[in-house]
């Protein structure tokens, strides 16, 4: 079948698998040392389990299904599908795969057979050298079914972070819902929207799309559905999808380059919209005949694909005249073959596709800018949504007429009236709910508006908030003590001054607003924010810190300011209440260095103390131990420590904060927290990626860890730290806090400083995090955990934590019981066999060629090398070769036969001569003796020191010297510190292991000299009485030790080590 030129250009970008694994999960060979020894003994897992907020922008990222009252929205990493109920009441449900999901239905890729679905995990280390396999079965192409099937509780890497949503689309007959993805290598998840369906397994996942997906539409007989990539990825794909099991083929496809800004079926054909684009795409239904040529050449071949290749997909421009130069932002149909499309401009274009015409007039002109469509088929009319929350209903009637009859000239609107509402929030999405309309503006606001108290001229009755959130980045959260007067366990703040409460479900209990002060002529980016929200005990009244350093008191019954002050220079970045007897001590800590202490004794605030310590910006602050302690932190990398003072002033009580300690950290400190089971223990994490654990009234360093996996060396700067108690038998001591290197929220085990989980959710920079616990109802002995995140997208995440012992299948292997024919362990699955013999040890053998059995001679003696060495260093020529003594001598089979001079090689074999009396002449070369000489005496020296020297000079001795060194300073710091040792048993192995393979080589050494020795001994002893019996016969001396020729060369007697030589020569 032919394919297309834009075809061809998609199939280059595929390439060989990244990730391809050779090895199945199921092979019955069994490979030892998979496990690490590190491996972690508790089981952690982050579940999702509700999402507040929305970041739909665009009419992509929202869709609307009429019969189910249902409608779909975008947040963060997952979609949420929202229904209404008889009673007007909204409910929630979240889809969302992880990158290494696998799908029900594998569906195969034609461009991209080897590509994964998600960023390939770099513990998976690529296998270059193996090319892309057509007949290696992966289901759905994921390398990391091996790692699904094994159950590992390690966390993902930041390349397999989860990617954003970025469109949603729900098939007409309400059964399921597409969703798109972001970035590189995305994918198109299709659920299932039925109740018992799994929400984080997708029915079918579509891989051929490279960057990033940016609209989705279903056909309307739920039949075909259209995937369209952004501009860089240019392409427009049409899957056929299975009705029965949801299963999904690539039927068509081709080029679209155009910047789209919506997309609808309208019958069969496809429109897209965009920047001055419309055009109309239709499926090809007649398929063209196969040449006899190619298909002889399939048959000779290797055969025909599996996966056929899809059909070209046809398209046609629609004739824009005059608005050329307009922006189509949204589009819907309203019939089988009639569509409606908005402009920028407040055009409203009527298309007719009757009988493949694809006419496109304008009908109507509006007094806004055009962003959202909704179509109410029930009252057959539509909706139009713009720019300053306008909206305006037109009857189908109007459309149909209007059409009919001669076009209108579009008229453009006023560009100063369009910039003055640039600025008012527009009303992005809509969607019709048969009775209620839906409208999603571009404040990530949501209202439900019932149809019967809306008017055509866009008058409205703002509806109430379905899905209350905050509509700007959030910035903080803090618990609130309970039982309170709103019945809230947590509340929020925005950027914008807005706080929300909330329960532990999510269901919000109240919303308040505080209003902040604004310089007059200030640009956005200096505009002022709401940083720090801070709620007494007893929740009667709240303190609010902005960025323009005022201090703010309001009342929780009327939300009225009772007390202000401005504390600060600059933005306060923290604040901290501590409750005393009759009076509220409130600390606050600024990007000024300063930290101020005010007090507040009923209705007054007052200043009562200002500290300087810091030289630089002070991140956060804490009152521990009843407000005996004040610490703060700050960008100086240091940790103050203060102490409470009192004195008698006036009859009343004063309070300063006297400086007991500071801790001084090689990097700035991030975050802070205190241990609950010891008050005394301060956790904090730093810049230098480390989470380090102090003793507060000493000050001295407990632990450092660094903040990583165990199977990766990527580590993370740790923000917002919490720390959940150890529950005896359940769970061990957890960290809790958030990266803001990638985004992740991350669990640690405390006692093996190990990664427990962590998860990506969030598609912006994470606040702040916070860890609810409570006891279930349903069993008083299990605690349940709730951790809350929040993000700079606006959107807030409710995540069950759990944590489990893990079971290794050892031991559950030794719990059960014998079979009465028990499987034997295979002989390759042990561990090979293993036994080094230690240098001491190997000195007690004797080789077969040995000349004296009971005298073993050291091995080293033997060696070639020795010999090559000593022959290098030796230069002198014959006459001086023989004045060397040598008493040890060499093997039988390598002495000379034949006495007299020979070739350079004989003489360093031959055994040296004993040395004559009568041969004292000086040598005639004078300089070469004194160069040998001097070679000589340095060997020599060396020799005293070793009777045998090394294959590798020196590298021993430099080696003994540095650990020598080492261990003096080393031994000078211990006696001069007082910290406890963590490393303690591993430096006593260490020690122990060295001196006794010192300990070792020294006895061999002294038990092989004292045996060289009693031998040499007993020979001269001989010797020397020959030699008095027979005097005039043979002056023959021997000699331990070669002699030095420069010594002889000067007529001078050479003083031998061995004191039997020396005496000899005397007699």
């Amino acid at each position: 079948m032919a394919t297309t030129a834009p075809l061809s250009a998609k199939s280059k970008l595929a390439g060989p698998g990244a990730s391809l694994k050779i090895t199945p999960s199921n092979s019955p060979i069994l490979r030892p040392g998979t496990r690490s020894p590190s491996k972690t003994s508790h089981q952690s897992s982050l579940s999702l389990q509700t999402v507040i907020g929305t970041t739909t922008t665009t009419p992509n990222g929202f869709s609307s299904h009429d019969q189910s009252r249902s409608f779909a929205l975008c947040a963060g990493s997952a979609a949420v599908l929202a229904e209404l109920d008889e009673n007007d009441n909204i409910t929630q449900r979240f889809f969302r795969a992880r990158p290494s999901a696998t799908s029900v239905n594998p569906s195969t890729s034609f461009y991209n057979h080897s590509t994964p679905p998600a960023t390939p995990d770099p513990r998976s280390r690529s296998l270059s050298h193996i090319r892309s396999n057509p007949h290696l079965n992966l289901h759905n192409g994921s390398p990391s079914n091996e790692a699904i099937d094994s159950g590992s509780p390690r966390g993902w890497s930041s390349r397999e972070r989860i990617k954003a949503v970025t469109s949603v689309s729900i098939s007409p007959n309400g059964r399921f819902l597409a969703v798109g993805e972001t970035g590189y290598n995305p994918r198109v998840l299709i659920f299932s929207t039925a109740r018992d369906a799994l929400p984080d397994i997708p029915l079918s996942i579509l891989n051929e799309h490279t960057f990033g997906v940016r609209s989705l539409a279903f056909s309307p007989d739920s039949q075909h559905l259209a995937t369209l990539g952004n501009p860089n990825d240019g392409f427009l794909f049409i899957w056929t999808i299975n009705l029965k099991n949801g299963s999904a083929k690539l039927h068509s496809a081709n080029k679209c380059t155009s910047f789209i800004k919506d997309m609808c079926w309208v019958g069969q054909s496809l429109v897209t919209t965009g920047l001055r684009h419309v055009k109309v795409w239709r499926l090809p239904t007649v398929i063209r005949p196969v040449s006899p040529t190619k298909t002889r050449l399939n048959v000779e071949g290797a055969g025909p694909s599996p996966n056929p290749a899809p059909k070209a997909l046809s398209g046609r421009n629609c004739l824009l005249g005059a608005l050329g130069d307009n922006t189509f932002t949204c589009v819907n149909s309203i019939s089988y073959n009639e569509a409606v499309i908005g402009s920028d401009s407040g055009a409203v274009c009527f298309l007719d596709d009757r009988e493949g015409s694809q006419k496109m007039i304008t009908v109507k002109q509006v007094g806004f800018s055009i962003t959202s469509l909704a179509v109410d088929f029930d009252q057959e009319s539509i909706w139009l949504g713009g720019r300053g929350r306008q909206m305006q209903r037109v009857p189908f009637e109007v459309l149909r007429s209007s059409g009919s009859s001669t076009p209108m000239s579009p008229v453009r609107l006023d560009k100063s009236a369009l910039d003055k509402k640039s600025k008012t929030p527009a009303i992005t999405c809509m969607g019709s709910l048969n009775s209620h309309l839906v409208t999603v503006e571009s404040t990530r606001a949501i209202h439900v508006y019932p149809i019967d108290t809306l008017g055509e001229d866009g008058e409205q009755e703002e509806g109430e908030a379905s899905m209350p959130a905050h509509r700007d980045p959030i910035l903080g959260i803090c618990r609130m003590d309970f039982p309170n007067d709103l019945s809230a366990d947590f509340f929020t703040w925005s950027r914008n001054g807005s706080v929300n409460f909330w329960d532990a479900q999510g269901r919000c209990q109240g919303s308040k607003n505080i209003d902040l002060d604004q310089f007059p002529g200030k640009e956005e980016d200096s505009a002022n924010e709401l940083k720090v929200l801070r709620a007494a005990e007893n929740a009667h009244w709240f303190v609010s810190a902005d960025k323009f350093g005022v201090l703010r008191i309001f009342s929780n019954s009327d939300w009225a300011c009772l007390n202000e002050a401005r504390a600060h220079g600059g933005e306060i970045t923290d604040v901290a209440i501590q409750g005393m007897d009759d009076t509220w001590l409130i600390a606050s800590s600024g990007r000024d260095r300063m930290v101020q202490l005010f007090e507040r004794r009923d209705t007054e605030l007052q200043l009562i103390q200002t500290m300087d310590d810091h030289v630089g910006a002070v991140g956060q602050l804490m009152f521990i131990n009843e407000g005996e302690k004040l610490l703060s932190c700050s960008a100086d990398r240091t940790v103050v420590i203060r102490e409470r003072a009192t004195r008698e002033v006036d009859g009343g009580t004063s309070v300063a904060y006297i400086i007991s300690r500071v801790i001084t950290q090689k990097s700035s400190p991030v975050s802070m927290t205190l241990c609950p089971d010891d008050s005394n223990i301060l956790y904090l994490s730093t810049m230098d990626r480390c989470v380090s654990k102090f003793d507060i009234p000493s000050g001295h360093q407990l632990h450092c860890f660094k903040a990583s996996d165990s199977e990766t060396a990527d580590a993370v700067i740790l923000g917002s730290l919490t720390i959940a108690s150890e529950i005896s038998g359940q769970t061990p001591k957890v960290l809790v806090g958030v990266s803001s290197t990638d985004k992740s929220i991350r669990v640690y085990d405390l006692e093996r400083d190990q990664l427990l989980t962590g998860e990506f959710g969030h598609t912006e920079g994470v606040t702040d995090v916070l860890l609810l616990e409570e006891r279930d109802k349903s069993d008083g002995s299990q605690t349940r955990r709730t951790v809350v995140s929040a993000g700079m997208d606006g959107i807030l995440m409710i995540w069950n934590l759990s944590v489990q012992q893990q079971v290794s299948q050892d031991l559950v292997g030794n719990t059960r019981e014998d079979d009465e024919n028990p499987v034997k362990e295979p002989t390759a699955a042990r561990p090979p066999l293993r036994k080094v013999l230690s240098r001491s040890e190997l000195a007690g053998f004797q080789r077969p060629d040995s000349p004296n059995p009971t005298t073993p001679t050291p091995i080293r003696e033997h060696s070639p090398t020795l010999l090559r060495k000593l022959s290098r260093l030796s230069l002198a020529p014959s006459s001086l070769k023989n004045h060397a003594v040598s008493e040890t001598s060499s093997p039988p089979n390598r002495l000379s036969p034949t006495p007299g001079p020979g070739t350079p090689q004989d003489r360093r074999r031959r055994s040296p001569s004993p040395v004559s009396p009568k041969s004292k002449t000086p040598t005639p070369r004078k300089p070469h003796s004194a160069r040998t000489t001097n070679r000589r005496t340095s060997l020599d020296f060396r020799n005293r020191g070793k009777t045998t020297p090394r294959s590798e000079f020196g590298s021993l001795d430099m080696s003994t010297e540095q650990l020598c060194r080492s261990l003096r300073a080393y031994r000078k710091k211990l006696n001069g510190s007082n910290q406890r040792m963590q490393a303690q048993k591993e430096l006593e192995r260490e020690l122990s292991l060295t001196l006794r393979i010192v300990g070792g080589r020294g006895q061999s050494s002294d038990e092989s000299a004292e045996t060289e020795t009693d031998s040499s001994g007993k020979d001269m002893e001989r010797e020397q009485k020959q030699s008095y019996s027979a005097m005039p016969k043979s002056p023959r001396i021997p000699h331990r030790m070669p002699s030095t020729p420069s010594l002889r060369h000067k007529g001078t007697r050479q003083v031998s080590r061995s004191r039997s030589s020396d005496t000899n020569e005397e007699e």
